[in-house]
């Protein structure tokens, strides 16, 4: 690799540390945009532009040593595909550089909801030795090493998933996804796909000293996925049909608007808590199963739901539940009974939005609330006891749900 190909690198690294953070809080901002009207931060807009400048230079850079480089805009993950192909086997420490920059990365991943996640820190660790043998500059490197520079390594199939799942086909996805699991475990891949790992963002824009006043109908996306700030969609709330369908002659009353207050599953009443099975079928991904208040899905990967089942566990005597969903071609299931599936998994037919509603002598003892994230307008406001959630006739995905019952006050 000659050295303008090293600076380039160089540039690469320091951009790729900076569009995890910066894509985060300018979802956030969006959100705070579309729900409340708050403009963007100042330093935010500053912090874009140079985003922008900085990676069209880079990309100019790129194309002026490397002719075949198309006017079409490229990704940092393609550029990083290019530099890493230029790299000669014998050009020992410019390799070095590559590798410590992949595994800086890795060290830099957290998980979005706990903070020792067990599976990640042996990718750490495993990272953390690869950087030990990096830095003793032994004349030959170790075949973990290569592997890694080479993209081969579990560790590069890690950061591939989680930084362009949008690049990989189904059948990549699978291979990459079980590499991860036969290195690190099953339960890292499943936090892959579910978007839970993600690079640690230290955003000074928006904290809690610094952000606007709460707001119970302004809902915060999770970490984004995508690589680059045009991908950020901003999208006005969306009108839900109000015509409702009938389950067993029931009408289920349809809207997202947010309950009062949105009510939390924790509850002071003397009844006993209800435990449920959510079994959801991802596109690409297959048959998963979660607990009560679980996010059961994806974030930001454009995988949809296909189907879902839900199930009382253990049993409430009294008490039970069904549900029916939208289908993209197929438009709205029947009432479906407790355990049984809704949706028709592998056929390219998405869940659009859904209603789930309790039965039986305890029904009116208990409520179920449940939400959902969809696809441009992110998490939707909690709904409850048969109200519909999602959207209908705009192909818009719903990407996950999470579903709760508590006892009434």
């Amino acid at each position: 690799m000659e050295s303008t190909d090293q600076t380039l690198l160089q540039q690469l690294s320091s951009l790729s540390k900076r569009y995890a953070s910066l894509g985060s809080r300018l979802s956030q901002a969006a959100q705070h945009l579309s729900q409340a009207g708050i403009p963007l931060p100042e330093t935010l807009l500053e912090e874009l532009v140079k985003y922008n400048r900085d990676f069209n230079h880079l990309q100019q850079q790129a194309r002026a040593e490397d002719e075949s480089i198309s006017d079409a805009e490229m990704s940092l993950s393609d550029l990083e595909k290019r530099l890493q192909q230029k790299i000669q086997p014998g050009d020992s420490q410019n390799q070095r550089s590559f590798a410590l920059s992949l595994l800086e990365r890795v060290l830099s991943l957290v998980h979005k909801d706990q903070s020792a996640f067990e599976p990640l820190e042996r990718v750490k660790q495993s990272a953390t030795q690869l950087q030990t043998q990096i830095s003793n500059n032994t004349p030959e490197l170790s075949p973990e090493v290569k592997a890694l520079i080479s993209g081969e390594h579990p560790l590069s199939a890690l950061l591939t998933l989680i930084e362009t799942p949008e690049d990989i086909d189904d059948q990549h996805w699978v291979i990459l996804e079980e590499k991860v699991s036969a290195r690190f475990g099953k339960p890292l891949a499943v936090a892959i796909s579910r978007g839970k790992i993600v690079r640690s963002t230290n955003s000074p824009e928006l904290t809690s000293a610094s952000a606007p006043a709460a707001n119970p109908d302004l809902v915060i996306l999770g970490e984004p996925t995508s690589r680059a700030p045009q991908d950020v969609i901003i999208v006005p709330s969306v009108e839900v049909p109000k015509t409702p369908p009938t389950i067993d002659g029931t009408h289920i009353v349809f809207g997202n608007a947010p309950l009062a207050g949105k009510s939390s599953p924790s509850t002071a009443s003397g009844l006993a808590s209800v435990g449920l099975k959510v079994r959801v079928s991802i596109h690409r991904l297959g048959d998963r199963e979660f607990a009560a208040q679980e996010y059961a899905g994806t974030r930001g990967q454009g995988l949809p739901l296909e189907a879902f089942q839900i199930a009382i566990a253990p049993p409430v005597p009294g008490l039970s539940l069904r549900y029916m969903a939208h289908i993209s071609n197929l438009g709205d299931s029947p009432a479906t009974p407790e355990g049984q599936r809704v949706g028709q998994p592998g056929n390219g037919q998405q869940i659009e939005g859904f209603a789930i509603e309790l039965t039986g002598p305890q029904a009116s003892n208990y409520k179920i609330l449940y939400t959902a994230h969809v696809q441009n307008i992110g998490d939707v406001p909690v709904c409850s006891n048969g109200q519909y959630c999602g959207t209908r006739g705009k192909g818009l995905r719903v990407e996950g749900i999470q579903v709760w019952i508590q006892p009434k006050a």
